[in-house]
């Protein structure tokens, strides 16, 4: 009888131990079909607190991977790959619209009421006209880096300029030397190899469809329309201006903007513990407003 006991308190004790595992892990990569689209992401967390992360120019979901691994499990999370990107559907086209009509989607199909936007560089800029387009459904956006807002690049030199970006990073050689620039702090050669590896996975039609709209739209004179509680975290050690990134953080009302010293284009990599205690803190502040 006792041994009959102890064998069933150890079944309920693994149990136990397993259903505590299950929750603060995150599931693998699944699928989700919008827009015509299959769309790959990772899901993790079960609280009430809704993220969304989107990564930057030719990247993938796996950027997000030590932020992910510091936030708290009472945060609902989901990291995606754009279409064209990561292990996401190459449609054929990408227009920033498309992109943010995604995510829209994405949310929708997933059940999402509202939930805060968390966006790297490209990911930044989809930010900026998916809160001009879809403002309902964002409780804030927290915007890491973002890609300029205003079209930087003057109409006779975007041909050529995209042509260099889209010959970087469609070169495992030529990309190696340019992303080294973008970290403040070196990174493993792990890190570099899964980077690498991430662009070159990516379609060549999206890169350079998104690198055009990327130099050439513009969006700077709609900040002022973000009413979205907003929050712009950069690198002091960024290739980009920072004060580009200024400028943006002061024409949407009420923005919250800090400067990371210790860090550079690639903040989540560099400095993720300093991310998660500002989107974090920010995501309370905007809670109890």
């Amino acid at each position: 009888m006792k041994r009959s006991l102890s064998v069933l308190l150890i079944l309920l004790i693994s149990v136990l131990l397993m259903s505590v595992c299950a929750e603060k892990a995150p599931k693998g990569p699944q699928s989700v079909t919008v827009n015509g689209v299959r769309i790959n992401y990772v899901e993790q967390g079960t609280g009430d607190e809704v993220i969304i992360f989107v990564h930057g120019y030719s990247g993938a979901l796996g950027n997000w991977k030590y932020v992910l691994g510091l936030l708290p499990k009472e945060y609902h999370v989901y990291a995606l790959d754009l279409r064209g990107f990561g292990q996401s559907e190459n449609p054929g086209s990408y227009k920033l619209t498309e992109n943010v009509e995604d995510i829209y989607a994405f949310s929708r199909e997933l059940g999402v009421e509202r939930f805060t936007y968390v966006g790297h560089s490209l990911g930044g800029k989809i930010g900026y006209k998916f809160a001009l387009d879809h403002p309902d459904v964002l409780k804030a956006m927290f915007l890491i880096a973002p890609a300029p807002a205003h079209d930087f690049i003057p109409p006779e030199q975007r041909a050529a300029f995209i042509g260099q970006i889209t010959s970087v990073f469609g070169s495992q050689d030529m990309l190696r030397g340019f992303i080294a620039e973008d970290f403040a702090t070196p990174p493993s050669e792990e890190d570099i190899n899964e980077f690498i590896n991430d662009v070159m996975a990516g379609d060549p039609a999206a890169k350079e469809e998104c690198a055009a709209w990327w130099v050439s739209t513009n969006l700077e004179p709609q900040l002022g329309n973000i009413l979205v509680p907003t929050f712009i975290v950069v690198g002091a050690k960024d290739r980009l201006p920072l004060d580009w990134e200024r400028r943006y953080a002061s024409a949407i009302k009420g923005c919250r903007f800090e400067v990371i010293e210790d860090a550079g284009h690639m903040v989540q990599y560099d400095s993720p513990e300093r991310l998660i205690d500002l989107l974090t803190s920010f995501i309370k502040d905007v809670s109890q407003e």
